[in-house]
């Protein structure tokens, strides 16, 4: 019989070389899963440290914290960014730079696997607004601000993928302390994408046809105009505001917290509306309500 033991030891070297090459890949595949796993923990830990910075900001007493954020940004031209390398250090330059002496980072659980914090503040974008449902109301207050003249206010709805009805409500004085008796012209009724789109909730009729490109904006000081009131009727909206023009005193305030854990980063905002954004209980907006009494039709 002829033997062939130089085959045998070419078989043995393929399979070596194919075990060693699985083998490498396993342990490729490996490492890579457990980095992914790491970095996945980090991202959540960071991520989770900017969600308990934001949320030092909103257990905050909201009128105060509203107050503070207001004559700090026109003390520093609109924005302030705070950089520090631990929650101590930043919440130092909180107090420092934007006044919130409040603010408690001391009990925030700190890996030493995390540092270099940021956290900005400023005036919220047009774009961007907290979000408003049926039975919320989102006011502009005029009764308790000075208006600079020419004053523009801006109000952005968002999103328009679905169909979004609500109406706008404007309440004036009567110019002695009371306010002016109701008139329809008062309300006006929108849907965020087309008339036609909204039937189930009202007539195409009825829709005010002069709002586009999802914005509706106001000239100020309009006569014994007290407030503005938007109030949703079907769906849920964003309401952004912008007014640059009246020295920012209707915008809301975008506070931004990033944190690093092992080279992830992360970041989380909050949106805190402005204290002209409140008005009287939303309550009195689905009701009939009157001081005298009893209700009867009025008589032209």
């Amino acid at each position: 019989m002829k033997k062939y033991s130089g085959q045998a030891i070419a078989i043995i070297m393929v399979i070596l070389v194919v075990a060693a090459v699985i083998g490498a890949s396993l342990y490729s595949r490996m490492i890579r899963n457990k980095g992914e796993v790491i970095d996945t923990r980090e991202s959540s830990k960071a991520l989770e440290q900017s969600g308990n910075i934001l949320d030092a900001f909103i257990t905050t007493d909201i009128r105060d914290l509203q107050r503070i954020l207001s004559e700090k940004l026109a003390e520093a031209g609109g924005k302030i960014v705070i950089d520090a390398e631990s929650l101590s250090d930043l919440e130092t330059k909180i107090y420092n730079q934007a006044g919130v002496s409040e603010l408690d980072l001391t009990e925030l659980t700190m890996d030493a696997s995390c540092s270099n914090y940021r956290l900005s503040i400023e005036y919220a974008p047009p774009s961007e607004g907290p979000e408003y449902k049926v039975g919320d109301v989102m006011a502009i207050n005029l009764s308790d601000v000075t208006v600079p003249s020419g004053c523009n206010v801006e109000l952005t709805f968002s999103p328009q993928n679905q169909d979004r009805v609500f109406a706008v409500k404007e309440v004036y004085s009567d110019g002695s302390g009371g306010y002016r008796p109701y008139k329809l012209s008062d309300m006006k009724l929108y849907c965020l994408l087309n008339a036609n789109n909204c039937g189930d909730v009202a007539p195409a009729s009825s829709f005010d046809s002069t709002f586009t490109n999802n914005k509706l904006d106001w000239t100020f000081p309009i006569a014994n105009l007290t407030e503005i009131r938007v109030i949703p009727l079907k769906g849920t909206i964003e309401i952004g505001v912008s007014s640059t023009s009246c020295n920012n005193i209707f915008d809301q305030f975008l506070i931004k917290a990033t944190s690093i854990c092992s080279g992830q980063e992360r970041t989380m905002q909050v949106i805190i509306p402005s204290a002209t954004n409140y008005g009287y209980d939303p309550m009195f907006d689905y009701t009939i309500y009157n001081s005298n009494g009893g209700l009867y039709p009025e008589v032209l």
